[in-house]
């Protein structure tokens, strides 16, 4: 199968190197506006890069690149099949395609099915920032489907089941400022966790009656538009992990260490492929760094901008789990 000559993306994301070549034009225009702001023309000496390739979907190749001797690893619930052998890893999902993942040579390889029903920016986060998340954690960055804001000093780091376009909005209208919108690095920096800008969009939503008569998807806009919205860098203080579903009354509840510990971990918006099955260390310094809090939202996003501002100024937790 002939593929169109592309010139390979060179990238430095937030330190480390990355080699991205794409033969799916459908997907050309999503990843230059996700990846141009990393785009550099030539890498510094001895860097040696990550390589991504992400390609047509082809059986003939993806069934010879998967093993019969990978073995299984089962996640209820979770939409994708995921397979291992030694330090390899498959995705599998109808949705959009499968991806090879070698975590120790920092390699990737993507293949797209043609229809997919996934739209670009989905298909570009797990075709290319899925996997790239897993291979840039070994370099030290951590890249996490999880919104970030920033406010007079006070990075908060946003981990949620579902989209938060009406709370980010409300926050921008209060002056804080997004360091991630979807996905956010993370970096230890002189003895701190510090959350670094991805470019993102959110989905903005039509009211739930007329989502259910028109099946409205959602429109994806860039909040990072607006003049003064937008921050490179900030250190992370705070931890919200938000409960599943809106409720007609919001409430927030602090979390001692070991219990954001455990709480984080189950919550954890991205699995982490480590070829020997040990567990990520992010979600334990972020409660050992960090206040971390549960957050149920409620219908109406101010009742989160409140929550916020009795939580800057409130004592830390130090006893057993409280309600804020």
């Amino acid at each position: 199968m002939s593929l169109p000559a592309t010139r390979p993306r060179k990238l430095i994301v937030h330190g480390p190197a990355v080699e991205l070549e794409c033969a799916v034009p459908a997907l050309h225009r999503e990843l230059g506006r996700l990846l141009s702001v990393f785009a550099v023309s030539e890498w510094p000496a001895g860097f040696v890069p990550a390589v991504g390739v992400v390609r047509p979907y082809d059986e003939v190749e993806v069934v010879r690149r998967l093993p019969a001797t990978a073995r299984a690893l089962h996640k209820p619930g979770d939409l994708m099949e995921l397979y291992e052998e030694d330090e390899r890893f498959w995705i599998i999902d109808d949705r959009w395609g499968m991806c090879e993942i070698n975590v120790l040579r920092g390699q990737w390889r993507s293949w797209i099915v043609p229809r997919g029903k996934l739209d670009p920016v989905r298909t570009v986060e797990m075709a290319v920032l899925w996997p790239m998340a897993q291979v840039l954690r070994a370099k030290g960055i951590n890249l996490l489907p999880a919104a970030s804001v920033s406010r007079d000093g006070w990075g908060l780091l946003l981990i949620s089941p579902f989209g938060l376009e009406p709370e980010l909005t409300t926050l921008l209208n209060a002056g804080f400022r997004v360091v991630g919108q979807r996905w956010t690095a993370i970096r230890e920096d002189d003895g701190r966790l510090a959350m670094l800008h991805v470019p993102g969009q959110v989905q903005r939503y039509g009211s739930p009656q007329l989502r259910a008569l028109t099946g409205d998807a959602g429109l994806w806009i860039d909040l990072s538009q607006r003049p003064g919205s937008s921050q490179h860098h900030a250190f992370c203080d705070s931890v919200l992990v938000m409960s599943a579903g809106r409720r007609p009354r919001a409430h927030l509840r602090e979390l001692t260490t070991l219990d954001a510990t455990n709480r984080l971990r189950r919550a954890w918006p991205i699995a982490e492929l480590h070829p020997s099955g040990r567990r990520g260390q992010l979600p334990r310094k972020l409660a050992e760094h960090c206040r971390c809090c549960e957050l149920q939202l409620s219908r109406d996003p101010r009742d989160m901008l409140a929550l916020l501002n009795s939580l800057r100024y409130a004592p830390r937790v130090t006893r057993a789990s409280a309600v804020a």
